[in-house]
């Protein structure tokens, strides 16, 4: 008689490539990870990288050089391009010229966005139709409103006709042509056009503020102004400090109005950075390499000014953080 013995059955070693649930996991755990989203950011990654930073890296290594472009030879020249910059006298005209328009274009747009979105807010007839004739000079391009503000400020155009028409022909002159009232000139536009734009932000800010804060405080007794300057204004402090950098940044760069005005003159009273480096490099003796110093120090200052402004903003909201409540 034959006694037959039966062998456990013993599992085989599971393989790399077995399937099965703990095999899965392994697999998920050990695959690499694929950037998916790297396919919609990679033009503009290109684009940002490849253009604007390069831009930038290429402008300050061409600041070290007197370089008249094309096929001419690039000089080495050091740092006797910045020490040019900060010796050229044209170049304090420029930077008094953007801080001197950067404060007007900024008070008048503060006040003038937040009067017209105060007004807008309340009832009044044709809202819409005003909140469009104070919009259009931002939609506008500059070019196309070119050629009416220099016809206005001609000596025989419209604002010295106004001024002879209300008696008042003694202040009428050549506004353009006068280095003592170029720059008015140009602010008083900048001025114009920038308004529509502090009304649309505002105007935005101001309908996210609670109602019902509102109704309180006129259930306190506060009337128009003081609602105005105790709750509207504080809520708004944001929008102005952005709008404090983006005027700012603006008046740095500021070409288009006053190269098509005034194009900086006369005798370098309405110039800009922006026309200052437009001049290098369109001008019959050119030098790119002191062009591209300019522009090194317009973005210096820019960014300067930036981190400045978002520094003090985070020590004032760290202070009111950490102020505790009476």
């Amino acid at each position: 008689m034959t006694v037959t013995t039966a062998r456990p059955k013993t599992s085989a070693p599971a393989r790399s490539g077995h399937s099965g649930p703990n095999a899965r996991g392994a697999k998920r755990r050990t695959s690499h990870l694929v950037p998916g989203g790297l396919v919609w950011i990679l033009p503009g990654f290109i684009i940002s990288v490849g253009l604007i930073y390069y831009s930038i890296v290429y402008s300050g290594y061409l600041s070290f050089f007197d370089w008249g472009g094309g096929r001419s030879k690039m000089i080495p020249a050091g740092f006797d391009n910045y020490v040019q910059a900060f010796t050229d006298p044209t170049f304090y005209t420029a930077l008094r010229n953007t801080v001197i328009y950067f404060v007007a274009v900024f008070a008048v747009q503060v006040v003038g966005g937040v009067l017209f979105a105060a007004v807008m807010h309340s009832k009044i007839f044709f809202a819409n139709v005003y909140k469009v004739i104070v919009v259009i000079p931002v939609v506008v391009a500059p070019a196309t409103l070119a050629p009416a503000h220099i016809q206005a400020w001609q000596t025989d155009g419209t604002v010295n006709q106004i001024l002879e028409a209300i008696g008042l022909g003694s202040l009428a002159q050549g506004w353009i042509g006068q280095s003592t009232t170029s720059l008015v000139v140009v602010t008083l536009v900048g001025c114009w056009g920038s308004v529509g734009f502090g009304f649309i932000l505002f105007y935005a800010g101001m309908a996210q503020i609670d109602p019902e804060m509102l109704e309180a405080a006129r259930i306190d007794g506060a009337g128009n102004l003081r609602l105005l300057f105790s709750v509207v204004l504080p809520n708004l402090k944001p929008i102005t400090i952005s709008l404090a950098i983006l005027n700012f940044i603006t008046a740095l760069k500021l070409f288009d109005n006053v190269w098509l005005i005034t194009q900086g003159g006369p005798a370098h009273s309405s110039e800009f950075l922006g026309t200052m480096i437009y001049a290098e490099t369109a001008g019959t003796g050119r030098n790119l390499g002191y062009a591209a110093t300019l522009s090194v120090i317009l973005l210096v200052i820019a960014v300067s000014v930036s981190v400045i402004i978002q520094l003090r903003s985070r020590e004032r909201k760290a202070l009111i953080e950490e102020t505790p409540d009476v």
